[in-house]
């Protein structure tokens, strides 16, 4: 069984040969074999398009390659989904848009733009991820080019690269399989398919998360062997009830015996097979009784003719002589010989009888009696035995005619035939009749014989003609049996590893769910504002084969427990599929960095972006996240909730002219939201004294933080190793001495003296965050002075 699950598990060759008569236990893969590259992890640094859906002359999306948000936000039409689309195609080949439904064909027929159709190209520039932190980074690309006249969107070439190596193939990255599992990428129109595309859609995205869609290959496969085994029981029962109706209506004594067999359980095919194919049986015992009686030599007129004849002759010449006389003959011969005995021992000259003297010559008178009286014994002798010989003849005639013993068979001629031989056999007690005898009644025992071989023949024809199709209705049976017989040990075999695939399967499918259930309520918990759907359960119910596969969602509404998806609004599946998805996309095992998300707040409530915002800002420790918007309630609760994020803004201008540009920077939000709070009149100046100082600190460290990691990146650092050198700094001037020479512990005296302003924001970010501060415009003007500085390297 164990072998079965793993054959299957590799694919349909491999459980073809394991299933083989001669299968062998699958050897190991040899370390020389086929290899497959392990997944590069990788940040999005640039997305340049040329020629692509929305967008003509080429266009680049610059974002900064680490964790972090980026959110790229523009109106319809502006150009962003393109970008979004270009990343999506690059990297799964394909486009959820275009490939969803036949509806959505004119979404693939109008992929190349009509204003700046060739070049069409897609160039992916990425920051790979070493696997450990004593290496740099190092660049990843991928790109797509179609040819000139090409229509067809599929027909793209796809190339990568890495570092400084010669192009290659999108398998030197090993991404295909993660990007069909984790899917960094998810577009609102995905988003909503997770619900619309039926039940067993979100089944199938959850269960390649947990890695079992293998395993559900597995079983479809087991599934259709299974099927196959089957199949071939169902064909052999088939037959067998055809079969039963073909031997019921067959005269032939064979159907009959086949029938009385194949109506036990189990059926025995030996005994089947000697019924229909057995020199012994009865029913081909019969039919060769028929063949033989038809064929075999038979007596003729002429037989007859000549044995009466001969029987007539014979008679005659044994009648001709006197038998009285030849029996007198012989006693007087009988004397003769005894009287010449006596003379001749006596030596005697009288007769013995009268004792009167013998006359001359009586010896060789008597002789001469005797040799005569012998010659006519002995042929009187040679006719009777020519008479017995010719009554053996007769008699062997009689003995020889044939008899047939073919008991469930009727043959109209066959009574007849032994009434006229019984009659034949009836030899008149006087042998002088027996000539007349056989004449009179042998000829219609010839007759008789001709008429029941025509018929045997014609009978054993017949039976044949009718037994022919049945035969080889069995014989078809048989072989069909057969093979349902040796396939169901493979069923057996193969039902029970289904049956242990499916029961492992649903152990690991709660295993590993678990922990992406359990990021999915805490997600919704944040995603729920305003609703009243608390999330509980999240369960793949089903196996992955199963027609009814669906994912059950559990929980309380309004604090009565209920299934949740049939009451929830549209918004709330929206978010409810972000909160399934997220955890997917950014599980431990995905080589993507990043997470592309294409208009995910367009069905949000005002409500639940908050929350939302919250989402991307915890996933962004870990994750680049990107978010292509086309309204700015995103961009304005980033700016509200003072989220650390960059902010790009694409705009597209006459002839398919895309253009991205960075809006400000977190630290100039930072520098903003500072000069909002000093000139409002509305704050006291003691909430501004403690306020301001905090968001002049903020805006620096969040200066020094994107030219730290700008730097980084361009000197080939690993995002790992940046990380942790940031997260070593404690304070202000540190993180400024890190972004500005690379060293937080190198003095900052002779930067900071270079500009008058930089000394007077450093001291807001230190002693005026402890004691608080007073600050104007002026302050805000010196702080905005040094985050240039910063940011530029000036």
């Amino acid at each position: 069984m164990a072998f079965i699950v793993a054959a299957a598990m590799k694919g349909d060759a491999e459980l073809a040969t394991q299933l083989g008569d001669s299968a062998a236990q699958q050897p190991k893969p040899h370390p020389g074999g086929e290899l497959r590259a392990d997944p590069v992890k990788a940040y999005v640094r640039s997305i340049a398009v040329e020629g692509f859906r929305g967008i003509g002359a080429r266009a680049t999306l610059n974002v900064s390659p680490r964790p972090g948000i980026t959110v790229v936000s523009g109106r319809n039409g502006s150009g962003k989904s393109s970008f979004a689309e270009a990343l999506e195609f690059a990297i799964t080949g394909k486009s959820y848009r275009w490939s969803k439904d036949k509806k959505a064909a004119f979404w693939k027929d109008s992929w190349r733009n009509k204003h700046h159709g060739h070049p069409c190209t897609i160039s992916l520039n990425f920051v790979g991820e070493p696997d450990d932190l004593d290496h740099d980074s190092f660049a990843v690309q991928v790109g797509v080019k179609w040819a000139a006249d090409e229509k067809d969107v599929e027909a793209a070439t796809f190339w990568a690269k890495l570092g400084d190596g010669a192009k290659t193939d999108l398998d030197a990255l090993g991404w295909t399989r993660p990007a069909e599992i984790y899917r960094p990428i998810l577009s609102y129109d995905e988003v909503g398919g997770l619900f619309e595309d039926g039940r067993s859609a979100l089944y199938d995205a959850l269960n390649k998360i947990l890695g079992l869609d293998e395993i559900g290959d597995a079983e479809k496969r087991i599934n259709a062997e299974c099927r196959a085994a089957g199949e071939d029981r169902k064909a052999a029962d088939a037959s067998l009830r055809l079969l039963k109706k073909s031997l019921a209506a067959c005269d032939d004594p064979r159907a009959a015996a086949v029938l009385a067999e194949v109506k036990r359980r189990p059926y025995d095919l030996e005994v089947v097979s000697a019924a229909i194919a057995g020199s012994s049986s009865p029913q081909t015992m019969v039919i060769h009784a028929l063949r033989a009686f038809a064929e075999q030599p038979r007596v003729t007129l002429d037989d007859v003719v000549g044995r009466t004849a001969e029987l007539r002759s014979a008679h005659a010449a044994v009648v001709g002589g006197t038998a009285r006389v030849l029996e007198l003959l012989a006693e007087k011969a009988d004397l003769l010989r005894s009287a010449r005995a006596y003379v001749a021992a006596a030596e005697a000259d009288d007769c013995p009888v009268c004792d009167r003297p013998l006359p001359e010559g009586w010896d060789d008178r008597a002789t001469t009696t005797l040799h005569e009286s012998d010659a006519r014994l002995g042929e009187h002798r040679t006719a009777l035995a020519r008479l017995v010989s010719a009554k053996d003849d007769a008699e062997s005639i009689l003995g020889g005619l044939a008899t047939m013993d073919v008991s469930g068979i009727e043959l109209e001629s066959h009574d007849a035939y032994q009434t006229a031989v019984a009659a034949a056999r009836a030899l008149p007690d006087d042998s002088a009749e027996w000539a007349s005898h056989l004449d009179a009644r042998m000829p219609e025992v010839i007759d008789a014989a001709e008429t029941l071989a025509a018929e045997s023949r014609q009978r054993a024809d017949e039976l044949e003609d009718a037994w022919s199709p049945v035969a080889v209705e069995v014989a078809a049976w048989m072989r069909a049996e057969k093979t349902a017989r040796e396939k169901q040990g493979r069923l057996d075999r193969l039902t029970a590893a289904k049956d242990w695939l499916r029961d492992q399967g649903e152990v690991l499918r709660e295993r590993r769910l678990e922990p992406i259930e359990s990021a999915a309520r805490d997600i919704w918990a944040l995603l729920r504002q305003e609703s009243g759907v608390d999330l509980g359960s999240i369960a793949l119910e089903g196996s992955g084969t199963s027609t009814q596969r669906h994912v059950s969602v559990r929980g309380a509404v309004d604090g009565e427990e209920t299934g949740v998806l049939s009451v929830m609004s549209q918004g709330e599946l929206h978010a409810l599929a972000l909160a399934l998805f997220i955890p997917r996309a950014t599980v431990g095992a995905s080589p993507f960095g990043f997470l592309a998300l294409d208009d995910p707040i367009q069905a949000m409530d005002p409500a639940k972006i908050d929350g939302f915002l919250t989402v991307l800002e915890e996933l962004s420790k870990t994750r680049q996240v990107i978010v292509f918007s086309h309204d700015d309630r995103l961009p304005a609760a980033i700016r509200r909730m003072s989220v650390e994020a960059d902010l790009i803004e694409v705009s597209r201008e006459p002839g398919s002219r895309v253009i991205a540009k960075r809006a400000e920077s977190p630290a100039h939000r930072y520098v903003d939201d500072a000069f909002a709070l000093i000139v409002d009149d509305g704050v006291t100046d003691l909430v501004k004294a403690r306020a301001a100082p905090g968001l002049f600190r903020l805006a620096v460290e969040a200066a020094a933080r994107q030219r730290f990691f700008t730097e980084s990146m361009k000197e080939g650092n690993a995002i790992g190793t940046a990380e942790k050198r940031w997260s070593d700094v404690r304070n202000t001037g540190p993180s400024v001495a890190l972004a500005v020479y690379g060293d937080q512990k190198r003095p900052l005296g002779s930067w900071v003296n270079h500009r008058q302003y930089r000394n007077a924001t450093l001291r807001v970010c230190t002693k005026g965050v402890h004691n608080g501060q007073i600050l104007d415009r002026g302050s805000v003007r010196d702080l905005r002075n040094t985050v240039d500085d910063i940011l530029d390297g000036r």
